[in-house]
């Protein structure tokens, strides 16, 4: 029932918002501090070589920390007209990197328990897709954008705001942004949820979970594929009991886990969606999720076909 989705959309919110809310206001405290600031210099020939201001080198460091901050630091400069609309999609796919290691962190002990070294193996490709997407798109933006001034030695030598001043200065800069992005993504959420609830997206993977793949991969991987559909959780449990009992190889295994991932990536929708919403607005928020959830499937489809032909 909607009040049943609507319930759920709650939940999912009271989740999200406080990590959303701390990540953005202690990322701006940072920022007010000089403390992200000053390590502007790490990042600073990557962002020259892809033609992308320096400055946006801070939002891939504090998207380790943050995802919702990183790319809310971005969509903050977009906002004040520093930067357009195609280096604001660049540097947010840039930032996508950051965010896969900061959930694949969390997952790691899962995979570890569940899956051993072949749960290592499933990680390392999906940590080297994310790479390889951030380098394509690295490369991109050498030919997309035109060069940027370099920033001078003042940039990451800035002297930062005192602890209390820092706190005050923080708690304004975080404070307009986050109700944008709360706004929206509550909204959002409620959609998304309410969708969920009438069997959009059941729909939409029950057509894909019946379809071609069973060509593909053995038929004792199949559960894998509809765990996937579920959560990823579900997937790696799937996984584990086939890898014990011997029902499916390593090789298997990991093939049957990528194809799975690609398959059930309309399903992952249902978070990215308020989530890009949230920070960059429709119009901008909806292309960067799309251009993203492509790349991240057409590498993935190469490297797992590759891993198919010489694994």
């Amino acid at each position: 029932m909607w009040l049943d989705a609507l319930y759920s959309a709650f939940e999912y919110l009271l989740r999200i918002i406080p990590h959303t809310v701390l990540g953005i206001f202690i990322m701006e405290w940072l920022v007010e501090m000089g403390v992200v600031g000053r390590l502007g210099f790490v990042t600073a020939p990557f962002m020259r070589f892809a033609h992308l201001r320096e400055e946006l080198g801070v939002s891939f460091l504090a998207s380790f920390g943050s995802p919702t901050a990183g790319n809310s630091m971005v969509a903050q400069m977009y906002n004040k007209g520093i930067i357009g609309k195609r280096e604001t999609i660049i540097a947010s796919l840039i930032n996508s990197f950051p965010s896969t290691i900061v959930i694949l962190r969390n997952l790691l002990p899962v995979l570890i328990i569940l899956l051993g070294t072949t749960g290592l193996i499933y990680l390392g490709v999906v940590v080297f897709v994310g790479l390889l997407r951030t380098v394509i798109t690295l490369v991109a933006g050498r030919f997309l954008l035109k060069p940027k001034e370099a920033c001078k030695v003042e940039c990451y030598s800035q002297k930062g705001s005192g602890f209390r001043a820092g706190f005050r200065n923080a708690a304004r800069a975080s404070a307009r942004p986050l109700k944008r992005i709360i706004i929206t993504m509550t909204v959002v959420s409620i959609v998304v949820f309410q969708l969920i609830d009438v069997g959009f997206f059941d729909t939409i993977s029950a057509y894909l979970n019946s379809s071609f793949i069973a060509k593909y991969i053995p038929a004792d991987g199949l559960p894998i594929i509809a765990g996937w559909f579920a959560s990823n959780i579900a997937a790696y449990t799937i996984a584990g009991n086939l890898l014990t009992t011997g029902m499916l190889s390593s090789k298997e295994i990991v093939i049957t886990l990528l194809v799975g991932r690609i398959l059930s990536s309309i399903v992952r929708m249902r978070s990215s969606l308020p989530f890009y919403v949230g920070i960059f607005k429709s119009d901008l928020g909806v292309p960067i999720m799309l251009i993203s959830l492509l790349m991240q499937d057409g590498i993935m489809l190469v490297v797992t076909v590759l891993l198919v032909v010489l694994w």
